[in-house]
């Protein structure tokens, strides 16, 4: 059974990030899979962990792609 608050952070989760990651709350544990990718399946122990894994690889994502667009190799990368 989930919690009250655990709905409420879950519903609030979908509705800011429905079009860039699939997120579930299973026995306590918070998983994003961001949307059209089978690979790196974000987790944390609590909503605010899960936004902020959100955020954080929605920025690396938008980097790494700006920088393909752009033909720029990545930082450390030759």
């Amino acid at each position: 059974m989930i919690s009250r608050e655990n709905m409420t952070s879950l519903t609030w989760l979908r509705m800011h990030w429905e079009t860039c990651y699939q997120i579930t709350l299973d026995d306590g544990a918070w998983q994003a899979v961001p949307v059209g990718s089978d690979t790196g399946v974000l987790t944390a122990d609590s909503a605010l962990g899960l936004r902020d894994a959100m955020k954080d690889d929605f920025a690396a994502r938008a980097a790494r792609s700006r920088h393909e667009r752009l033909g720029i190799p990545e930082p450390g990368g030759l």
